[in-house]
């Protein structure tokens, strides 16, 4: 006959080993909600210094100081933006994974928000020596998006792909009408380095690692340890619009990432809701 008393202490520990793990698992999650919301002030703070400093060098900037200075200066005022970006990028990711940011969507013409881009950029491609070109052949023109977001998902692409070319490359923002009706297609292409298969996925994890391939072959050309910040960002941004991103590559050819958006997302207050 079986013994029931040795069955219902099994069950007991079980049931003791199962709250443990629960217990366990909340206290871990407490921990990480903590950690987070640590990391995100932090973040936060950055940007009042930043911010001063940014605003000392725009204003030293504007003296009559020599040609080195002055671009000196330039440098280390685009290393600041940068590095403003990278924390905007922290911040909005951090809230769109707690999906605590919600789609100000307006009408935008994709032409005119590159032109805007480039316009931004123009110092750092003639500083590297690339073209910036723009090529739209979609025949959307008014597409409704979050024009903030998108013009973060344009410019971390562009940014990208000026950090990859070598002087007397270019890079080339076009449109394209999508596969499926209802659909737009935005790209950036570089004339970098190029992105092995193995990696095309996972470069739009958060953080994600990518070894320097291109380092065995050629010292001076080195692909960063940590790739996935700006594009983990599109990917979340794109995706925040019902759309996604993709890239493709051949290494030693460059590289396109390109971003398809629904074009019939209806913004608030038009009246067509």
């Amino acid at each position: 006959m079986r013994d029931t008393g040795e069955g219902n202490r099994n069950r007991e520990e079980l049931r003791s080993i199962i709250v443990g793990q629960r217990e366990e698992i909340a206290s871990l999650e407490t921990l990480l909600g903590r950690r987070a919301t640590l990391v995100r002030m932090i973040v936060h703070d950055l940007k009042g210094p930043l911010s001063s400093i940014m605003a000392n060098l725009d204003l030293l900037g504007k003296n009559h100081l020599k040609p080195p200075d002055h671009e000196c200066v330039e440098t280390a005022l685009m290393g600041c933006q940068d590095l403003f970006h990278m924390i905007q990028n922290l911040l909005e990711i951090g809230k769109m994974e707690q999906g605590q940011i919600e789609l100000n969507l307006s009408i935008v013409d994709p032409e005119e928000l590159f032109r805007e881009v480039v316009k931004k950029m123009t110092t750092l491609s003639v500083q590297k020596g690339v073209r910036l070109r723009i090529d739209c052949r979609s025949t959307v023109r008014a597409l409704p998006v979050d024009a903030h977001l998108l013009e973060r998902i344009i410019y971390n692409l562009v940014l990208n792909g000026l950090t990859y070319s070598s002087p007397g490359g270019e890079v080339i923002l076009s449109t394209a009408d999508g596969m499926e009706n209802e659909k737009i297609r935005l790209a950036v292409s570089d004339s970098g380095i190029g992105i092995p298969a193995e990696f095309q996925d996972a470069i739009f994890d958060v953080y994600a690692q990518v070894d320097s391939w291109q380092g065995r072959k050629k010292k001076e050309i080195k692909t960063p340890g940590s790739v996935g910040l700006g594009l983990a960002f599109c990917r979340m941004a794109a995706e925040q619009h019902g759309g996604r991103i993709w890239v493709q590559s051949v290494p030693g050819q460059g590289s396109t990432f390109i971003v398809e958006l629904p074009t019939d997302l209806t913004p608030f207050g038009s009246g067509l809701m």
